[in-house]
């Protein structure tokens, strides 16, 4: 009778079992400033992309009537969508605001109140969100809030906020200004873009650009999010995107709204696939020729 010496063979096979999908993570989303295309849903790598609707059509903002009658000019900020990512690996969450497209698919540049595509005459100042002045007040602030236990109809204490303040003495240390920073209700008055406390260095994320034609649509990561809120339990998110005083377009305001259970759905990527298929063949391989030399 032959004895087989199994035991290495069963070793690697537990292993690669025990490494499961998990051994190499899908991959992460490649920011270029269009967010449809970066957090596209029907990607297998975006699985745990949530979307939520903001404003119903490219005109529900209220905007300056030429604007509105040439046809080619949307609000830069009439947000569509706002779109959420949660890598598990990294405890990363990625954050992409989708405004709206004029009928011809072009899109301003996020903030541009004016709504045209194709950018202003007027200089780009890069310490400010999208085109405008040292005095600007343009803001994106999203603020985050985990389940309230007692209540789950409604959100438990916020605990993070993140994009650009309207304060510019709270800018962060990322592009235009951006932070991820605690909560300061004190200014509560002044609404959602004047609540920005303390930076937090273990969250900070960044802009993946400066809203300009060429990228117009703002991707930003916050860092350790899962340090902050467990997003296996759901959360809360509000916002606000806009400018006291831009003359040609209202803002975006979206009240508090719940985020289902973004869960670890990470999957093999090809060359995970690969890889099993090749160990698995080699330890049949092996088999069957010791097999044959009995």
């Amino acid at each position: 009778m032959v004895r087989y010496r199994l035991g290495p063979l069963i070793l690697a096979v537990v292993m690669m079992a025990g490494l499961g999908p998990d051994a190499v993570r899908a991959a992460a989303i490649n920011f270029t400033g269009n967010v449809e295309q970066d957090f596209n849903t029907a990607d297998p790598n975006h699985l745990t992309t949530e979307v939520i609707p903001v404003n119903p059509d490219a005109q529900s903002l209220g905007q300056w009537p030429a604007m509105t009658g040439n046809g080619t000019w949307v609000s830069g900020w009439n947000i569509k969508d706002i779109y959420l990512s949660y890598n598990s690996s990294t405890g990363t969450l990625s954050v992409g605001i989708d405004n709206w497209a004029n009928a011809s698919g072009q899109i301003a540049p996020f903030g541009q109140s004016n709504g045209d595509p194709s950018g202003t005459p007027t200089p780009y100042d890069p310490a400010h969100l999208g085109y405008g002045t040292p005095s600007s007040d343009k803001s994106i602030a999203l603020a985050f809030a985990p389940v309230n236990t007692a209540n789950p109809s409604v959100p438990g204490t916020p605990v993070v906020i993140a994009g650009v303040p309207a304060d510019k003495t709270k800018n962060g240390p990322g592009t235009d200004g951006f932070t991820v920073s605690t909560i300061d209700n004190s200014r509560a008055s002044g609404g959602l873009a004047y609540m920005f406390g303390q930076n937090l260095p273990k969250n900070q994320g960044n802009l993946a650009f400066d809203p300009t034609p060429a990228h117009p649509q703002l991707e930003f990561t916050i860092k350790n999010f899962n340090q902050l809120i467990d997003p296996s339990s759901g959360f809360w998110i509000e916002g606000f995107a806009g400018s006291s005083v831009d003359r040609y377009a209202g803002q975006t305001n979206l009240g508090w709204t719940k985020i289902p259970v973004l869960a670890a759905q990470n999957i093999p990527e090809p060359t995970t696939w690969l890889a099993w298929s090749l160990a698995s063949g080699m330890v049949a391989w092996r088999l069957r020729r010791r097999r044959n030399r009995a």
